[in-house]
């Protein structure tokens, strides 16, 4: 029995985020289209390369875990849009080992491939400081 294409993206969310915890940056990468853009407040847009690039720099200085509290996911032909509440920790494994956390929204574009599997092709990402518990 095949996954619904929500059920899918579901899974492909479960699996980034899984993926950013152990740190394995290679699925994170199959889970996005070559020509994904990722908007962030303040910030230019940040294509494939430079996401890479920024995760690459981080490699043994950080942690991260998250969850995801999926809001809505509306899957129209080969495009679906996912509203996401998100919080994600950054512990440093170094120094005072402080975490910085992050929660909001995010409203992500998915596209199916010709593999028939979905990808991250779009996200605007609304994460800012939370507050402390």
């Amino acid at each position: 029995m095949s996954q619904s294409d929500e059920q899918q993206i579901r899974t492909v969310i479960d699996a980034w985020i899984k993926a950013s915890r152990e740190g394995d940056l290679a699925t994170v990468m199959s889970l996005m289209t070559d020509d994904v853009v990722f908007l962030t407040p303040g910030n230019a847009p940040m294509r494939r390369e430079d996401f890479a690039a920024a995760s690459n720099s981080m490699t043994g200085k950080i942690k991260i875990d998250g969850s995801s509290e999926i809001q809505e996911i509306t899957v129209t032909g080969d495009l679906a849009i996912c509203w996401n509440r998100l919080e994600i920790v950054a512990t440093p494994l170094e120094g005072d080992g402080t975490p910085v956390k992050r929660k909001g929204s995010t409203l992500s574009v998915f596209r199916r491939g010709q593999d028939g599997k979905w990808r991250i092709w779009r996200d605007a990402n609304m994460l800012g400081p939370a507050s402390p518990a």
